[in-house]
C-alpha cells in the first residue's frame, strides 16, 4: 500500500466534524410583509395620479392651455383607467411575490451556503465560507411588524468592495439562532485542516508511520541497487 493512497485531499466537508445540513425556508411573514408593500405601493400611486388630476384641474381655472383637464369626462377617463390597471397589475405582482418566496431556500451545508431564488430564472448561488467577511442581522420596519428578520451574507467578491450584502437569507423568525448556527459553522470551517485523517489510514497513526518508513526502505534499497550497478559498469 503506498502513501499517496491512503492520504486523502477533501474540499471541505470532511475537514472538520461534519455538521447537520440545514434547509431553511421563509415563513408566511414575509408573503404579508411583501403584500403590505405591494398595497402601499398601490395607494401611494394611486394618490398620486389623483393629486395630479387635482393639480391640472387647479391649473386650467387660471390657464386655458391646461383647459382640457378641467373636463369631468376626462378626468373620469385617467382615474377609470389607473383603476382599471391597478386591478390587473396588482392580483398578477402578488401571484408572481407568492411564487417567487415559495421557491426560497436557503442550505447551510459543508464549507457553504446555498442560495436558491428565483421565478422564471432560477438562480442557485454559492457562498463559500472562506470567502465569506462577515455576517450580519438587519431587521427593518416591516421585519419588525411581522416579527420576522433578515441575514445578510457579505463575501470579499464584488459586494465587499462596495459593502452591499452578496446574498440575503429573509424572512426568518429565528434568524439570530440561525445566524449563530453559520457563525458557528464558519468557526469550524476556518479552525479545520487541510488533509483529512477521517477514514483515511485503516489503522492507527503508529501504523502510518511504520508504512512510510517502510516506503523509506524500499526508497533506500532501490537507490543502492541502481548505484552499484553503475560501479559495476
Amino acid at each position: 500500500m503506498t502513501i499517496q493512497s491512503q492520504i486523502t485531499l477533501i474540499k471541505g466537508d470532511g475537514t472538520y466534524p461534519r455538521p447537520k445540513t440545514r434547509r431553511i425556508f421563509p415563513t408566511r411573514a414575509l408573503y404579508w410583509k411583501y403584500y403590505l408593500k405591494t398595497f402601499l405601493v398601490w395607494f401611494i400611486a394611486l394618490g398620486a395620479i389623483i393629486l395630479m388630476v387635482l393639480f391640472f384641474d387647479f391649473v386650467a381655472s387660471f390657464d386655458n392651455e391646461f383647459v382640457i383637464f378641467s373636463d369631468p369626462e376626462f378626468q373620469f377617463l385617467v382615474l377609470f383607467l389607473a383603476f382599471a390597471c391597478s386591478l390587473i397589475l396588482v392580483p398578477i405582482v402578488l401571484v408572481s411575490l407568492t411564487l417567487y418566496i415559495r421557491n426560497m431556500e436557503f442550505i447551510v451545508h459543508g464549507d457553504e451556503i446555498i442560495v436558491k431564488k428565483g421565478l422564471i430564472n432560477k438562480t442557485v448561488k454559492y457562498c463559500p465560507f472562506r470567502t465569506i467577511t462577515n455576517v450580519s442581522t438587519n431587521v427593518g420596519v416591516f421585519d419588525r411588524l411581522f416579527k420576522v428578520g433578515c441575514i445578510n451574507i457579505q463575501t470579499a467578491g464584488a459586494g465587499g468592495m462596495t459593502g452591499t450584502p452578496e446574498e440575503k437569507l429573509e424572512g426568518l423568525k429565528v434568524y439570530g439562532e440561525i445566524r449563530e448556527f453559520i457563525v458557528l459553522q464558519l468557526r469550524h470551517f476556518s479552525h479545520s485542516p487541510t488533509i483529512s485523517t477521517e477514514h483515511n489510514f485503516d489503522g492507527s497513526t503508529d501504523l502510518f508511520q511504520r508504512n512510510i518508513l517502510e516506503e523509506l526502505k524500499e526508497i533506500k534499497k532501490e537507490f543502492t541497487r541502481i548505484k552499484k550497478s553503475d560501479l559495476n559498469e
